[in-house]
């Protein structure tokens, strides 16, 4: 069985009030919504806290949650929204003076594991790719993890970053054309 058919099943067991099924969902997305969160801060404490404030929410108002057989998605566009919202409010509070970028910084570091480098086995290739990788920008960087680590499909990524539908498929196609022309450069 798919992880998107054992989600919703768990979704729909879960708005029905059933504790097993609440526990069996934060066990199965609790590791993705984590890794994801630390991309978007450093603040691995305000990671936790997001993630547990959403699931507890979540039983809060299950009741009124609609049926959705994109899981993930929903969690991950959740995760972010309020991950941006505290920061928003930590600096608020904090008198912190606002960068340019009012989003955060997106702080994904591309390892070993990632589907884009499967393919390269020696370490200069890694090293090389990962330095490559740097260079892109946040929002570049932002789209290519959630369409090859997460596997989302452009209008889910459009959703979570709230941009259209063509602008992810051009920041993709962007950043891909950027690592391969790096690549055959040197």
């Amino acid at each position: 069985m798919s992880e998107y058919t054992v989600a919703t099943e768990l979704w729909t067991a879960f708005k029905k009030g059933d504790k097993e099924a609440y526990g069996n969902l934060v066990a199965l997305f609790y590791k993705t919504l984590y890794n994801y969160g630390t991309k978007l801060t450093r603040d691995k404490t305000v990671v936790e806290d997001c993630i547990q404030d959403l699931f507890l929410e979540l039983w809060q108002r299950r009741e009124y949650l609609s049926e959705t057989e994109y899981v993930r998605f929903y969690l991950l566009k959740s995760l972010r929204r309020k991950i941006y919202a505290q920061q928003s409010l930590q600096q608020k509070w904090l008198h912190q003076s606002l960068e340019t970028n009012t989003e955060g910084e997106f702080l994904g570091e591309f390892s070993i594991e990632t589907r884009m480098i499967e393919v390269e086995t020696t370490e200069h290739h890694l090293k090389k790719l990962n330095q490559l990788l740097g260079k892109l920008t946040r929002r570049e960087r932002e789209v290519i993890y959630l369409k090859f680590y997460q596997e989302l499909d452009y209008e889910q990524i459009a959703a979570i970053m709230s941009i259209n539908y063509q602008s992810v498929r051009n920041l993709i196609y962007t950043a891909i054309k950027e690592l391969q022309s790096a690549w055959f450069e040197e």
